[in-house]
Formats: structure tokens, C-alpha cells, sequence
């Protein structure tokens, strides 16, 4: 909406006063407000309000109601209309901004003697109840669209229905407004945060640490005391104050070590460059930073499952829910920056044991090729099959036979195939959600990778730090458990195998860059792929 919406409201409800003198011959209160309606709903009056407001959905509503007034009568505003304007007056604390639904001075418009103010500030407050319905449930599509990898569809909203049926019984609209945010633990958690980082930031924050060698335990250094007094306002210190509070000391040390960890850090207890820029971050940036990962969770479906995967391409991690308990957590392999992994959600449906890996052509162009050229024995060695063609019949090649060098994105007719086997990127199992973008979870033999702090490595797919955990939990249902032992007995054999899961579980990849966890712990990582830096542009 519009800010510019309130600075019309003296002269609309002139306007419309005038036009309703000339024009309405009603006789009582309501007949005239009722004019006042109709005539504001017409498309020559819809000018003064333009684009921010749902004309559409107004008339749609209004029309039905043979445009009697919901909010405001002849002794003013009802008692569903303070409720209305108190959450649109405490949007904030869904991180949304209460300056977008203009209820400021509703309260001094509406009244038996002024009619036409009282029509508008009726149409003013549904205006606002559908976008307020639409933003703290929804989303808002302006900053949706800021994303063109979030592919997760946003859940369907009718705020005419909504309004309709919360206004069909006498404490219906209380219950509306409190079930419009998004109703996971984790979004809830978020708001508690918010609230917290919102106070930190108006008392001020906490204070930068100025540059200098790395602070580490034993140092003495003026600069700790600073580092202490971080801390505890963050909440990683906690205890008696320091006997000497220039000493770096083990409390110290592991207070650093829970920073570190809430930030994706390595937890080596050491205040370096990478830490102290974390630490300097400032509180009102971490608010904003916990809003625009609110919203994202507007962006997800109402109900997520009973049993679900969620795969957290900035925290690099994945989860496997069940009933709101995460009963399995493991490090994840993402998407480099430039091939980054998208946002969307899908059905684990099936796995496959030894699986084989038919090299997208991206990569055998870009990454392949490239490497074949300067080395001719990169793909034998790699095990890597090169055939003539994408066809069942293509011909298989000698790749060192071949003269690469004619060869480039252009021009590129060859499939690359590498069979299953120790090299091959995707280990030993890969996990199976069909979907558009030929992204899929999968192992890999490059298992120090998961030791890096940020994990940025893969083409768009999801590589998994316990393939056998996830596959023995995801093959399980109420009939037969999976042990480890037998998966793995499945990948002893050799044997290229597809097995289709008891139940199809839905799986989302999601962009959370702030967090709170199951006791309340929160959490920031940094934006990988800039989809935070564009939200906020």
C-alpha cells in the first residue's frame, strides 16, 4: 500500500461529502453511509486511491454486503474495528511495517455526524485488514519477486472469504488475526527473536571491536574487555564478571566458541578477522536480517507435513522432522554461488543404490572439458565414458582419441557417463524428488568437505554427510525398519538398484540466513547467494 493513501483522507471525505449532498436522498445514518460506499466504490472515485487499494476485491465484498458499513456505525467504531486497528498498530512484531495500513486518526473520522469520513474510514480499514490478511500469511509479492530461484508456491489467499467468514460470528475476527501468521515453531521462535534484537538495538547495541592481532585465551589485550562486554549482551557470556577483564580466559574462550557456532564459524575459540566481523555486525542489521527470513516462511505452505525433509541451503544443513521433532541432522554440500542451489519443494519418492552419473551438459562443457584439454588423460582416469550422442544407440569413444580442442559449448554433441564406483561424485546412494531443475540429494567420496565451515562446492545438488542414516530412516515405515547394516548390505553388492520409498516424504530447500532453534538459541549465517542484500535492495 501506498503511504500517500492517508494524506488523502480530509479531502476524499469532502469530496465524498459533497457528492453525497448533492446526490443522496436517504433519510437515515446508515442509508447515507451506504452511499457514501457505493458512490467511493465507483470506478470515477477510484482514482483518489489508486493502485493501493483492492478495488477489486472492495467492490466484491462490499457489493454482497448491499454496502452496509463493517466498522464504523453511528456511535463510531465498533469493537471488531479497535481490534482490527490494534494488530495492524503491533504489525511490527510479525516484522512487518504498521505504516503500510494507514489506521492512524480512523478513530476521529467515524461518527453519526460525518457519514462520508465514516464510509471511507470503512473502506480504509477492509482495505487494510486485505493487505495486512495477505502480507502476514502470504508474503508480500513485491519481495517475493526479488527472488527468481524461490520456487516454493506461496499459499493461496482470499481475503474476501477471510473477512466474510471471520465477521460470520461474534469472536471470529480475534481468531482470523491471531491464525494469520504462519503457524510453524519456527517462525513463532523467530518472532520472540525479533522482539529480543529489537530491544538490544534500542538500547543501543553493542560496541564494535576495533582491529588488532586475534585475540585468543592467555592474551591480554585493552580490546577484551570490549569482547566481553559483546558478549554478554549477545548472551554468550554468561557468569560472574572477570577478575581481570583484559585477561583472555577459558570462560572467555567458550563464550567466543558459542558465537562462533551460532554463526556458521569455525569453533576454534580464536576472535580472527572472520569472527570479529561477525561481532561487529550491528543489532539493528541482525534485526533486519530476522525479518527478511519471516517472510520467507510466509512463502511456504501452511502445513509442511507430518514428516518432512528440510534441507537449509545457507545454514548447510538438513533436518528430517517428524511431528515437529528433528529426529535426524546432518552437514550438507551446496550449490556454488554461481550455480547456486534453488528454492523449491518436492516428494523424496525413491533412492538409488550405486548409482550411476549422466554428466549434465553444463558441466561436462564447463567444468569437463576445460580439464580434458589440459590433461588428455583426466576422463580415463576419472572412469568417465564419452559417447557420440544423447541417443539409446549412441556410439561409445576413445577419449584419447579425440581432438577436444574443436570442441566447445557450441558445438558440444557428446554425452558424459561415469559408472558407478569409488570416483564417482555421487557415492554410493542418491535420493530421488523429480523435479524441473534435475536437482536430487545424493553421497560423495569428497567427505572432508564436510569439515569446511561454509560449504559451497556442488552444481546445484545436495551432498549429504550420512547417506546411510537417511536412507535407513527414509526405506523405514510401520511394517520394517531399516537398519545402517542392511543399507549398506544393498551397496555391498555392487548392483545399480532403484527401491521406491514405503511413503513419499516432502522435502523443501529453503534460504534461511537467521534461525532460532528448538530452545530458543539463535542463529545467522551469511548471504551466500545475496538473496538477503536483494530482499532488502
Amino acid at each position: 500500500m501506498s503511504r500517500r493513501v492517508a494524506g488523502v483522507v480530509r479531502l476524499l471525505a469532502a469530496c465524498l461529502l459533497a457528492a453525497c449532498s448533492a446526490s443522496a436522498m436517504a433519510d437515515t445514518v446508515a442509508d447515507r453511509m451506504a452511499e457514501s460506499l457505493r458512490y467511493q466504490l465507483t470506478s470515477a472515485a477510484r482514482s483518489w486511491g489508486g493502485s493501493a487499494f483492492d478495488w477489486t476485491d472492495l467492490d466484491a465484498f462490499y457489493r454482497q454486503r448491499q454496502y452496509r458499513p463493517v466498522w464504523c456505525g453511528p456511535g463510531g467504531l465498533d469493537q471488531r474495528a479497535h481490534l482490527l486497528i490494534a494488530a495492524l498498530r503491533h504489525a511490527d512484531r510479525e516484522g512487518l511495517d504498521p505504516g503500510d495500513y494507514h489506521v492512524n486518526g480512523a478513530e476521529t473520522q467515524c461518527g453519526r455526524s460525518r457519514p462520508a469520513a465514516s464510509a471511507w474510514v470503512d473502506i480504509l480499514l477492509t482495505n487494510s485488514f486485505f493487505g495486512y490478511s495477505r502480507d502476514v500469511s502470504t508474503g508480500r509479492p513485491q519481495l517475493r519477486s526479488t527472488d527468481p530461484k524461490w520456487f516454493i508456491q506461496a499459499p493461496a489467499a482470499d481475503p474476501v472469504k477471510l473477512l466474510e467468514a471471520a465477521l460470520s460470528n461474534p469472536d471470529g475476527l480475534a481468531r482470523t488475526l491471531q491464525n494469520l501468521p504462519p503457524p510453524e515453531p519456527g517462525y513463532r521462535r523467530l518472532r520472540a527473536a525479533l522482539a529480543h534484537y529489537r530491544a538490544l538495538a534500542a538500547q543501543g547495541g553493542w560496541p564494535d571491536l576495533p582491529p588488532g592481532p586475534s585475540l585468543k585465551v592467555d592474551v591480554r589485550d585493552a580490546r577484551v574487555a570490549l569482547l566481553r562486554q559483546r558478549l554478554r549482551l549477545s548472551g554468550d557470556l554468561s557468569g560472574a564478571a572477570a577478575p581481570d577483564p583484559e585477561l583472555f580466559d577459558a570462560p572467555l574462550q567458550a563464550a567466543v566458541e558459542r558465537f562462533q557456532q551460532r554463526y556458521g564459524l569455525d569453533a576454534d575459540g580464536v576472535v580472527g578477522p572472520l569472527t570479529r566481523a561477525a561481532l561487529n555486525v550491528p543489532a539493528a542489521a541482525r534485526v533486519e536480517q530476522i525479518r527478511l527470513n519471516m517472510e520467507r516462511w510466509r512463502w511456504l505452505p501452511r502445513d509442511l507435513g507430518t514428516r518432512y525433509v528440510m534441507v537449509n541451503m545457507a545454514g548447510f544443513d538438513l533436518k528430517v522432522v517428524d511431528h515437529g521433532q528433528a529426529v535426524l541432522t546432518m552437514p550438507v554440500i551446496v550449490g556454488k554461488p554461481y550455480r547456486s542451489t534453488p528454492a523449491f519443494s518436492g516428494r523424496v519418492s525413491y533412492l538409488v543404490f550405486n548409482p550411476g552419473w549422466t554428466v549434465p551438459r553444463t558441466i561436462a562443457v564447463e567444468d569437463m572439458l576445460p580439464k580434458e584439454r589440459l590433461d588428455p588423460d583426466y576422463l580415463s582416469r576419472e572412469g568417465v565414458e564419452v559417447f557420440s550422442g544423447w541417443s539409446e544407440d549412441a556410439e561409445r569413444l576413445d577419449p584419447a582419441q579425440m581432438d577436444w580442442s574443436r570442441y566447445d559449448k557450441d558445438n558440444f554433441p557428446f554425452r558424459f557417463y561415469q559408472p558407478p564406483g569409488p570416483t564417482n561424485p555421487l557415492g554410493r546412494v542418491k535420493f530421488m524428488f523429480p523435479n524441473r531443475f534435475g536437482v536430487y540429494l545424493h553421497d560423495t567420496p569428497s567427505r572432508g568437505l564436510f569439515q569446511r565451515s561454509v560449504r559451497t562446492f556442488s552444481s546445484g545438488c545436495i551432498r549429504v554427510e550420512k547417506p546411510l542414516e537417511l536412507a535407513a530412516y527414509l526405506l523405514s515405515d510401520a511394517d520394517r525398519t531399516w537398519t545402517v547394516g542392511e543399507v549398506q548390505a544393498q551397496i555391498d553388492t555392487g548392483e545399480t538398484r532403484a527401491v521406491h520409498l514405503p511413503q513419499a516424504l516432502p522435502i523443501y530447500l529453503v534460504y534461511w540466513t537467521a534461525w532460532a532453534d528448538a530452545d530458543g538459541v539463535v542463529h545467522f549465517r551469511d548471504d551466500i547467494y545475496g538473496r538477503d542484500r536483494r530482499m532488502q535492495e
